[in-house]
């Protein structure tokens, strides 16, 4: 099966594999192998209106002025590493440690 036939299939698969169109054939031949696809693909391929329901559901208070990705940091928590966080982020968390 080519490439251009692979990511045809990606693209019409439902949910969708996002950047379908610059995975690797290997690893979209693996994807599209999977019954189900990873948990993270999975949220990266949700709304911001998406996220925000479940944010209600959950009764979590001001979602309506967060960001798409303040939203999914909310929801869907991962370790903070030094380079996910911007200077502000590290500046600021140097000045409470004091």
């Amino acid at each position: 099966m080519s490439l251009a036939d692979l990511k045809q299939i990606a693209r019409d698969r439902t949910p969708k594999i996002k950047k379908y169109y610059i995975i690797p054939r290997a690893k979209l031949i693996e994807l599209l192998m999977m019954d189900k696809l990873p948990e993270s693909f999975i949220i990266e391929k949700k709304t911001i209106h998406e996220l925000r329901k479940e944010a209600q559901a959950k009764e979590l208070p001001n979602i309506w002025n967060l960001k798409r990705s303040e939203l999914m940091e909310l929801l869907y928590p991962t370790k903070m590493d030094l380079t996910s966080m911007n200077t502000n982020d590290l500046k600021k968390n140097v000045r409470h440690e004091d």
